[in-house]
């Protein structure tokens, strides 16, 4: 996998270009003039206390925090060359190329060649990219004797130990750990936050205090995981471990209380429980799905998934990418 950093993309849209492409989508003229009255003309002043700049034309970029802002940038790239043998993965500004062989040197030949069409349609369309911050990783369960170097402009990208991409920290065994340690060093750090309200001494019911978790630290525990499903269940039960010390200061029960005690008196599922059966309902989803690279994510009979692995569904990111 190859990540390419896109620098400020959103900034450096070519206005003329998108307008170009608007075109060639055979849009109604009514709406051209319209988001062009919305993409042009803009300016900007810098204002410190009672002194402020000359104003200043923007003569390219698409407005930030608008809602068209996101589909203009995706109706921009979305004649993106796809290099053989590659799959694209696409999201915002984030650009991830995958490609797969039992070959080192191949995978290594294929990200370069991959990534030298992307940076000539990127130059073509005034996108920047950031050769620095470009990073690669190499997804195997074995230990490679020093795998060739893929290149990004001349510039040899060294293999990073791990990548964070949307949020997630991918390692090259997938094994998640990483990832999950830095999730409950951030949940725990909320919590603190949070303790004044859901200590002993705070005014809150427990059903406000319960609200609380699952609105600031639940959703931060378990972002993503039908992705991490597969881990450990070591890395299991130190999410369980947090979730657990949440329970008691909410309940404010005793620091020995059983688990099971915690669980059914908020109504409330196990880590481990909950991730299975939000993993189950997601690969099920894309069974049907039109684009083959999500549809292969849900389809159990893939020649590569293991008799003796298939009743365990939520491992199929996994099986898939190793």
């Amino acid at each position: 996998m190859a990540s390419l950093d896109l620098e400020t993309a959103y900034d450096t849209i070519w206005i003329q270009g998108l307008l170009y492409k608007l075109i060639s989508l055979k849009l109604p003229p009514y709406l051209i003039y319209i988001l062009r009255a919305f993409l042009v003309e803009h300016s900007f002043t810098v204002q410190i206390n009672n002194a402020s700049s000359i104003s200043k034309h923007t003569p390219a970029g698409l407005p930030q925090g608008a809602v068209l802002s996101t589909t203009l940038f995706a109706l921009y790239i979305s004649d993106i060359p796809h290099p053989p043998k590659t799959h694209l993965a696409l999201y915002a500004d984030d650009t991830a190329l995958l490609v797969q062989s039992w070959r080192t040197d191949t995978v290594a030949r294929r990200l370069t060649y991959a990534m030298d069409i992307l940076y000539r349609y990127f130059t073509k369309w005034k996108l920047r990219v950031n050769v620095n911050k470009t990073e690669a990783l190499l997804f195997t369960k074995c230990r490679p004797v020093a795998p060739p170097l893929p290149q990004f402009q001349h510039t040899m990208i060294t293999w990073s130990r791990n990548i964070r991409y949307l949020g997630l920290t991918l390692d090259p065994k997938l094994l998640f750990t990483k990832h999950l340690n830095t999730v409950t060093h951030k949940a725990t750090g909320v919590l603190l936050q949070l303790f004044p309200l859901l200590a002993r001494d705070s005014t809150l019911t427990i059903r406000n205090k319960f609200t609380l978790y699952k609105l600031m630290i639940h959703p931060l525990l378990t972002y993503a995981g039908p992705v991490w499903s597969n881990t450990s269940q070591s890395n299991y039960r130190h999410i369980q471990i947090l979730q657990s010390k949440c329970l008691r200061v909410i309940g404010d029960y005793p620091r020995r209380t059983p688990i099971h005690y915690l669980h059914s008196t908020l109504s409330l599922e196990y880590v481990h429980t909950f991730i299975y059966r939000l993993a189950e309902n997601f690969f099920q989803q894309f069974t049907t799905h039109s684009k083959p690279l999500i549809s292969q994510i849900g389809n159990d009979s893939l020649p590569d998934l293991l008799a003796q692995y298939r009743k365990y569904t939520h491992k199929r990111a996994k099986h898939l990418l190793l």
